[in-house]
């Protein structure tokens, strides 16, 4: 019989070496939102560092976006790595623990998120369109975003995720051991805080053997060639699709690649790995909506002509409803609004994805040399930002219909990767925090 480390490397996962906080530090502090968060308020960051102080944190560990493309970056780059390697030497972690950890995330949803934190596969990882690998983007990759973020992680010691990956798992079969409460005598707490700035609160657990087993029966169930082909198809053997942090995968991925050439033991190399959280698709606390869509200086005469001769649709004009928009389009359609005109977008062809028809749209009307200014489009969550957006400068919206994620994992293997900015899982403060940390250098 195959050993369990035999069977999790089957299925493109590993048990982590887990770096935590030693117990005199502030968790609060210390756990910082997905630096992709909060990318145009400077003001949100500036409330953290004030937060944080001189204390012990993620945010000394991590590069937030908003400060990306600032004067300072590469001596902000060399901090943060000069700063992995004090905490390793001062004592600011506790001994490393060989476990993955079960998380309940409470973010004020009906119950709370559950989670796991394991180590994934980089070799059975592929960001490419028409990928077949195990684990895979569900959003185009731009591929301009990952060299700025291999900069960061070039020759830094540790990793932190803020990586959700997804599991399609209608019948709860991988967090099964956590049906009960997580408080069952003999489970080991290994964290408790409240995350700052209304993240909510968070519990991760030691996951014992039985438990471990019992997720990789149930991986493996899911992989079975029989389940796959029902569920999907011809699209090969997917199992794991990314939910949040595509970019930083991708950017791990080819830092791994890096350190290939250079001659890293593959099989000995902890950078073959990248720490995220699994989670499954179907956790009622997971929700996923829409992104909507803006036009930014755009001329609404020229761009109805556009949208009337489209073979995607049908237009149906509409009265306005700039004053109190819908939150999501109806079923099958998308609304659009202006400042003088209003419609609703009811496509041709239910079976596709809104978002993927408005992106191909977007693209091509954007690449139209006889429309003259190239069009800023801005992706907008809520519809009142939507109208206000539109109100403000002249510009016009799109609104998209609600995102159904029990097809997402269907729709990946069967047509391959979503547009970019296909959906948004939850609202920024339910991102990954910062927390656990692990060593990626030998």
């Amino acid at each position: 019989m195959d050993s369990i480390e035999q069977r999790m490397a089957s299925l493109g996962i590993a048990i982590p070496e887990i770096l935590l906080p030693n117990s005199s530090i502030n968790l609060e502090r210390w756990a910082v939102i997905a630096c992709d968060q909060h990318t145009a308020s400077r003001d949100y960051w500036n409330q953290v560092e004030s937060f944080v102080g001189e204390k012990p944190s993620t945010l000394q560990l991590v590069f937030p976006e908003i400060y990306l493309n600032d004067s300072d970056k590469d001596h902000r780059i060399a901090t943060i790595k000069n700063t992995m390697t004090r905490y390793l030497e001062d004592g600011v972690f506790a001994e490393p623990s060989a476990t993955a950890v079960y998380l309940e995330r409470d973010t004020g949803r009906v119950t709370p998120r559950r989670g796991l934190i394991l180590s994934f596969d980089l070799e059975q990882y592929d960001y490419s369109p028409d990928s077949d690998s195990l684990i895979r983007a569900t959003e185009g990759t731009i591929l301009d975003r990952i060299p700025p973020r291999m900069d960061i992680r070039r020759g830094a010691p540790l990793e932190s995720p803020h990586i959700m990956v997804l599991v399609d798992d209608p019948e709860h079969s991988v967090m099964a051991p956590w049906r009960e409460t997580p408080t069952t005598p003999g489970r080991e707490l290994l964290y408790e805080t409240q995350l700052m700035s209304g993240g909510g609160h968070i519990k991760g657990y030691r996951v014992g053997e039985a438990e471990l087993r019992s997720v990789i029966d149930a991986l493996e169930a899911l992989q079975a060639p029989e389940r796959l082909a029902q569920r999907y198809g011809a699209g090969g053997r997917l199992l794991f699709a990314m939910g949040d942090g595509n970019h930083s995968l991708a950017t791990a991925k080819a830092i791994w690649e890096e350190l290939k050439n250079k001659g890293a033991d593959p099989e000995m190399h902890p950078a073959r790995w990248a720490l995220a959280e699994l989670v499954n698709l179907h956790d009622p606390a997971l929700i996923f909506e829409p992104i909507h869509r803006v036009m930014l200086g755009m001329d609404v005469g020229r761009f109805l002509n556009a949208v009337r001769s489209c073979p995607d649709w049908e237009y149906e004009p509409t009265t306005s409803t700039l004053r109190n928009p819908p939150e999501t389009a109806p079923e099958g359609s998308i609304l659009m609004l202006s400042q003088t005109d209003s419609g609703i977008l009811r496509l041709k062809d239910k079976g596709r994805l809104a978002a993927a028809t408005a992106q191909e749209f977007l693209d091509s009307f954007s690449s139209d040399a006889a429309i003259g200014e190239q069009p800023e489009v801005d992706y907008i969550h809520g519809s009142a930002t939507v109208a206000s957006q539109v109100q403000q400068h002249n510009a016009v919206g799109l609104i998209l219909p609600e995102f159904d994620k029990n097809g997402l994992f269907r729709t990946v293997a069967r047509e391959g990767t979503l547009p970019r900015k296909s959906f948004s899982m939850g609202v920024a403060a339910e991102k990954r925090y910062y927390l656990e940390c692990r060593k990626i250098l030998t």
